[in-house]
């Protein structure tokens, strides 16, 4: 016992210090590009006293997130189980370095609330080509269908998967195979906190207006004929500028004030968001667009 709350304190000690330097880096990002800092709507000016409640929700979510990575080992052996046979699959895509023991909440929450064929996959290594990520990303989505027998899926993503999402889509044969995209909390035009990582694989393609994401951008922001919506907060302390997770073409930008970037997986203001997305008419939104 006195282990485990030694372990404990660990985490909860080292993920605050982390909060902190990032929402640093945050604050000076902001202080120094006002103008990437600003997103469309409301709340472009934060009040203190939420935002240092935010930092701590922040704080708790980076360390559920690493009591809980360990549960990848349970979460990737699961056998893909049809639970409704024909059904469009819901795929869970986690951001970078994470696994699918990320999404484990709202996968959850969202049987929780009915919906069948809920999946969340992993891709590895981080420090690979994004490209040979997003393959992976490819070939999950592809033997989900399989085994559903559905012709479409939809796709959540956080953070990095959803530009993986968005490349396969445009490069590796998953266009008119998934009918909408709900991206969260993602860094479409990149990240200036990637510059903190060795210079290679796909932290290296993630950093702000990058080669891969600029190429990305100037072929399709939302390709494969999926509906995309992009929820997001300015408030996000991995994603400088904020404005990176604005995204255009079809999609629909989806604001949520003072969410860091952990904090998106297990808030029930975001899980509401991705209902009402899953919720809407694809024609619908295509009309809305």
């Amino acid at each position: 016992m006195a282990l485990l709350a030694t372990v404990l304190g660990i985490i909860l000690s080292v993920t605050a210090v982390q909060t902190l330097a990032f929402y640093l880096l945050w604050y000076f990002d902001r202080r120094n590009d006002p103008a990437g800092a600003e997103v469309p709507g409301e709340y472009n000016q934060l009040s203190v006293p939420r935002c240092l409640l935010a930092m701590v929700g922040e704080w708790l979510a980076i360390a559920v997130l690493v009591v809980t990575y360990p549960l990848r080992l349970l979460h990737d052996a699961s056998p893909v189980r049809t639970r409704v046979p024909g059904k469009n699959p819901i795929i869970f895509v986690h951001g970078y370095g994470g696994n699918s023991a990320n999404m484990a909440w709202m996968q959850w929450m969202l049987k929780r609330r009915g919906h069948a064929n809920v999946y969340a996959v992993s891709y590895t290594p981080p420090t690979i080509d994004a490209r040979k990520l997003a393959k992976q990303v490819s070939t999950h989505v592809e033997r989900i269908l399989a085994a559903t027998g559905a012709p479409q899926a939809t796709v959540v993503c956080h953070s990095m998967g959803g530009p993986l999402t968005r490349y396969a889509l445009e490069h590796l044969g998953l266009a008119g195979k998934i009918d909408k995209v709900i991206c969260l909390g993602s860094p479409h035009l990149g990240t200036r906190l990637s510059a903190m990582f060795e210079a290679r694989g796909a932290a290296f393609q993630m950093r702000y207006r990058s080669g891969f994401l600029s190429e990305l951008a100037s072929t399709a922001q939302t390709p494969g004929g999926a509906r995309f919506y992009s929820i997001y907060s300015n408030f996000d302390n991995f994603l400088m500028p904020a404005s990176t997770a604005v995204l255009g073409g079809n999609a629909t930008n989806i604001h949520v004030p003072y969410h860091g970037h952990c904090a998106l997986l297990y808030s029930p203001v975001v899980l509401d968001k991705v209902e009402q997305c899953l919720a809407e008419p694809v024609a619908q939104a295509e009309q809305a667009a």
